[in-house]
């Protein structure tokens, strides 16, 4: 009896492990490193814990057992079968269009990237880019709508997106030599859990805007008779 007691208790244990290491993926917001340079190319990292893993350019070792994956897919795959293809169904084809679909699907659109944008944050973006125009006088004019438009959009960006800016530069390159100087970074944060509300939010956005503009039976039938 004490020895189920010992495997019973041990089994509650992992299991209650597991569940805390699922909650922590769930609730536990989730960061993402961009990072690009011309030398060294896109960087993409992600957090698992308490560290970083490479997500692009793929480890060294993924990155081979991907290749000798696709490699074997290669080669088993069997020769490709002149059959006739089946139509697939098209759920469009049972929705009236009208004013109203529109209406529908506008304001659904606008309550599902409402949420998205709030689930996701950019932050510490920062960049180098060089601005080079021909000769001097344009590269100079060019960089000042450059910059006044860059800082009047960002204004915008910071009020109504969760965007924040660290070290924004532009580079008047007058004589053409900053060329392989460009350079981005940013930091994302998105919420799990916000992100499954949004997600479950346009499900049910879409379930409500097939219900509400389904064809009459009749006009189905007609349709159907036609084709």
């Amino acid at each position: 009896m004490t020895l189920i007691l010992k495997i019973l208790s041990l089994i509650g244990i992992i299991l209650a492990v597991l569940l805390a290491v699922l909650l922590w993926i769930i609730i536990m917001p989730r960061h993402f490193w961009i990072e690009y340079s011309k030398p060294d190319g896109p960087m993409v990292k992600m957090n698992i814990g308490l560290f970083k893993v490479s997500l692009y350019p793929l480890p060294e070792f993924l990155n081979k057992k991907a290749k000798k994956k696709e490699n074997t897919v290669k080669k088993e795959q069997p020769a490709e079968k002149n059959e006739d293809k089946k139509e697939k169904f098209n759920p469009l084809d049972d929705i009236e269009f009208s004013f109203n679909l529109v209406k529908e699907v506008v304001s659904a659109a606008k309550g599902i990237v409402k949420r998205i944008l709030n689930a996701i944050k950019f932050r510490d973006v920062s960049f180098t880019i060089p601005v080079h125009s021909g000769d001097a006088f344009k590269t100079q004019k060019t960089y000042g709508m450059v910059t006044n438009s860059f800082y009047a959009l960002s204004v915008f960006l910071q009020k109504h997106l969760q965007i924040t800016f660290k070290s924004p530069l532009f580079v008047a390159d007058f004589a053409d030599r900053y060329k392989d100087s460009i350079y981005f970074y940013c930091q994302i944060t998105s919420s799990p859990v916000l992100l499954l509300a949004a997600a479950w939010f346009a499900y049910g956005q879409y379930n409500s805007i097939m219900e509400n503009n389904k064809k009459a039976p009749d006009a189905t039938e007609k349709e159907t008779n036609n084709g």
